[in-house]
């Protein structure tokens, strides 16, 4: 009886040694995904601060990346592998002054943060007129009015904040939140997240990158594509349709994503499921984005969003703008793509929805579990995010964080590795790409020669392409197959019967 008990023991103590292993194993893997891009790209960036002969961004940043690597270190050597309350707000503050150290000390992308600061300094005087006056805007009103609202606070309160900082506090703020909403998420869905999901997310070196250094949008877009989900796994569905068309008025690149809350929406009104929910969010959509749309209407312009959305649609012409994609791979970076432009996104455009109905026709079958609609739409967005970067032309190298947002929203739905281990893959060539393109912005270089290391990086996103859509395919067919094997393991019982 001592033997059974002793050997039962010792091979409890077995098990979880090897589950130790296994978590000090994946911790080390997300730090390492996170901290070497980073501090690689750090150490190339030092070349750019010492011409510009600033050593307290030097002292700023290198004080900064030892922080991250001491935080690491001690995540790395700690048991509990599910985070604590407690932990989970230390870490969202050292990844908040993370940032602000990182966004105070390099200024960002030239072109981009001189463009924000000249519209959040109009905005903020004339706001509802922007349009009206003679400058050069490519920006849809909805981030005008973050950053005016930034802008005015700062005045208030008699801030002496830069307003290089100014305009990425936006972005810095929405990682926070990106990070809690996902997470957040997580134990919705009914498993506590783990410290090395809460690395990967908070600690992301792609969203570091493009909140606190490079300073653009994408991170406060991103947040509102989380809290637009995330409204609809907790049914607000008045702030669902706030949401919605405030993306829309956002970021033009939204539109690409738009028809799949369109489809979300024919789909509950044809099944005539949980139907005064939808017209409540279409109702909230209309009035919002009704709303923004005659404030900043320019004067008799009646048509002026759908006139917007084609000049920025015709504003590259080209293959690809610096995106590590099939297009850099075959040498067509910056070269113009002439009258097959609109052509070439369409077809795409098509192929990815094509794809999208697809997997719903498949997936869903006449389901009312708004859970799983949910899990094939964000997979959908997926696939819309991914095809879009590798094979639409005129894509920008920020434009693959989409994808990895999708992506990470799909893991945290159905808890399946591969879709983290895919989200960590993306998030590593985004940050790959969008720190060559950086650092070169620098120097006011803003063409990014064919060299092979990026060559390699347009391959790596093309073949993680392929290997999603084989990983999805694969998955509509084993679920296909069950599905079958159900249907006629009910019909031999109502024979039985």
């Amino acid at each position: 009886m001592e033997n059974k008990m002793s050997n039962r023991k010792y091979e409890a103590v077995k098990k979880l040694d090897v589950a130790n292993k296994k978590v000090v194993a994946i911790i080390t893997y997300s730090i390492l995904i996170t901290i070497l891009p980073l501090g690689w790209w750090m150490a190339n960036f030092g070349e750019v601060m010492f011409k510009s002969r600033q050593p307290n961004r030097i002292i700023v940043s290198i004080i900064t990346i030892i922080g991250i690597i001491f935080y690491s270190y001690y995540l790395n050597f700690c048991n509990k592998s599910q985070i604590s309350r407690i932990e989970f707000i230390w870490m969202l503050f050292t990844a908040f002054f993370v940032r602000l150290a990182l966004g105070g000390a390099i200024s960002g992308h030239p072109i981009d943060v001189n463009c924000f600061k000249a519209w959040m300094n109009i905005a903020s005087t004339d706001m509802f007129n922007i349009y009206e006056k003679n400058v050069f805007i490519d920006y849809l009103p909805g981030y005008l009015i973050i950053l005016e609202l930034f802008k005015n606070i700062a005045s208030i309160v008699h801030s002496t904040i830069s307003d290089d900082l100014l305009i990425k506090l936006p972005n810095i703020l929405a990682d926070i939140a990106i990070g809690v909403m996902v997470l957040g998420l997580k134990q919705k869905c009914g498993s506590r997240p783990t410290r090395e999901e809460s690395t990967i997310i908070l600690f992301n070196p792609a969203l570091i990158l493009l909140s606190s250094m490079w300073g653009q949008s994408d991170s406060f877009v991103s947040m509102l594509l989380v809290m637009l989900f995330v409204s609809l796994v907790y049914n607000a569905h008045i702030l669902v349709g706030c949401v919605a068309a405030y993306l829309l008025f956002t970021k033009p690149q939204f539109i690409l994503y738009f028809p799949l809350i369109v489809l979300y929406w024919v789909y509950n009104l044809w099944l005539r499921n949980r139907t005064v929910d939808i017209i409540k969010q279409i109702i909230s959509f209309s009035i919002v984005s009704g709303g923004l749309y005659f404030l900043f209407m320019p004067h008799k312009e009646i048509l002026w969003l759908p006139k917007f959305f084609i000049k920025i649609a015709g504003e590259y012409p080209y293959y690809t703008v610096n995106a590590f994609n099939i297009y850099y791979a075959g040498g067509l970076n910056w070269v113009k793509t002439g009258g097959m432009y609109n052509c070439i996104n369409i077809i795409i455009l098509a192929i990815a929805y094509i794809l999208v109905l697809v997997l719903i026709g498949i997936g869903l079958k006449k389901t009312n579990d708004h859970l799983i609609q949910l899990r094939y739409l964000l997979q959908g967005g997926f696939v819309i995010g991914l095809l879009s970067y590798n094979l639409m032309t005129g894509m920008h190298e920020r434009y693959s964080i989409f994808a990895w947002l999708f992506c990470l929203m799909v893991y945290v739905l159905i808890n399946d590795i591969r879709w983290l281990r895919i989200s960590m893959i993306i998030s590593l060539l985004t940050f790959m790409n969008i720190s060559k393109v950086l650092n070169l912005s620098l120097s006011n270089v803003y063409f990014v020669q064919r060299e092979f290391s990026n060559f390699l990086v347009a391959i790596a996103n093309i073949v993680i392409l392929i290997v999603s859509l084989y990983i999805i395919t694969s998955s509509l067919l084993k679920h296909k197959k069950m599905c079958r094997y159900d249907s006629m393991n009910t019909r031999k019982q109502k024979k039985i019967l």
